[in-house]
């Protein structure tokens, strides 16, 4: 069950972060991410042009929902105990952030390297979150 657990929160996670990552780059000219780190650009014009906070935030909702769903369904019915449970947080946010940081690493390796950080980010928080909130309302 353990294993299905991680399956469901490794595929489920990814999908939505490139469905997210992709939409906040749409608009994006990759020759604008190069100006970031040689121009002074207002902050609220990069988070206005790329929706970074709104997509990560989709992503981290989206996370947290399936965490819920799977410790209401599967973790906690099995009885799995703290060190299972964290085996669901830990292990799909290292393979996804290796999976993030293996695609296209030669073409923008910083731009996969900040990506693999907040898909690992988000997903530990957010399921860490899921995790914790049902475990202490269900047990």
């Amino acid at each position: 069950m353990l294993m299905i657990a991680i399956g469901i929160g490794l595929f489920g996670s990814i999908i939505t972060f490139f469905i997210a990552e992709e939409m906040s780059l749409k608009d994006a000219d990759f020759s604008d991410i190069k100006d970031a780190f040689t121009k002074e650009l207002s902050l609220d014009e990069s988070l206005a042009k790329y929706g970074t906070i709104k997509y990560m935030t989709m992503y981290v909702v989206i996370v947290f929902i399936i965490g819920i769903l799977v410790s209401t369904q599967l973790l906690i019915p099995q009885g799995l105990g703290l060190g299972l449970l964290m085996a669901y947080v830990f292990i799909p946010s290292l393979i996804g952030s290796l999976v993030i940081l293996l695609i296209k690493w030669r073409f923008q390796p910083l731009l996969k390297l900040i990506s693999s950080f907040m898909f690992g980010g988000g997903y530990m928080v957010a399921s860490a979150f899921a995790i914790s909130v049902t475990h202490l309302l269900l047990t």
